[in-house]
């Protein structure tokens, strides 16, 4: 079973999300999916990972990369089984993506991350160019996520264009279908 709770969303106090969490962790997930709009903002969010991780629950963390800090990148790369930064905001993914291959780089494990474009309603144009050269600069980039609205031929397209190294996926409502090697 896995659970997404949308903790930025809540706005709630660090009481109230420790017990929250504990509810969670009571239910044995195999993984909690924090997101709900910029969960990096959420006082206490270390504390709720390291609750999750220490339980053996795997935590996919759903970010823009806004209120990312270099100072965090260690701790959620080792803390967090799968970083997924949306593309919403492309400039604030770029450089969370940045800081994570950095990061990565760093470290003999970390989390598996990429870019989620599933969310993308402007700035088609920048994910050619993303796949074509970007992807290939974050050497430890693990997937790009697309939604299948782009439309199937331009999905292929981009497809094509990624390392052969990088996960690509096209999200549909039921399902995804993979690049094959």
């Amino acid at each position: 079973m896995d659970i997404t709770w949308d903790v930025a969303h809540a706005r709630l106090s660090h009481e109230r999300m420790l017990h929250i969490a504990r509810a969670l962790i009571s239910m044995r997930p195999d993984s909690v999916t924090l997101g709900g709009g910029e969960p990096l903002g959420v006082p206490g969010l270390f504390e709720i990972v390291e609750m999750f991780r220490a339980a053996g629950i795997g935590v996919v963390l759903r970010t823009s990369g806004k209120s990312l800090h270099p100072s965090m990148v260690r701790t959620l790369l080792v803390s967090c089984s799968r970083i997924e930064v949306c593309a919403m905001a492309f400039t604030h993914a770029l450089h969370a993506l940045h800081l994570f291959d950095i990061g990565a780089a760093k470290l003999d494990r970390h989390a598996v991350f990429g870019l989620d474009a599933t969310g993308i309603r402007r700035g088609f144009d920048r994910l050619e160019d993303f796949c074509a050269t970007t992807a290939f600069e974050l050497r430890h980039l693990g997937f790009i996520a697309f939604s299948d609205t782009i439309g199937p031929d331009h999905a292929q397209y981009l497809q094509s264009l990624a390392p052969q190294t990088v996960r690509v996926t096209v999200e549909t409502a039921n399902t995804s279908v993979v690049r094959a090697r």
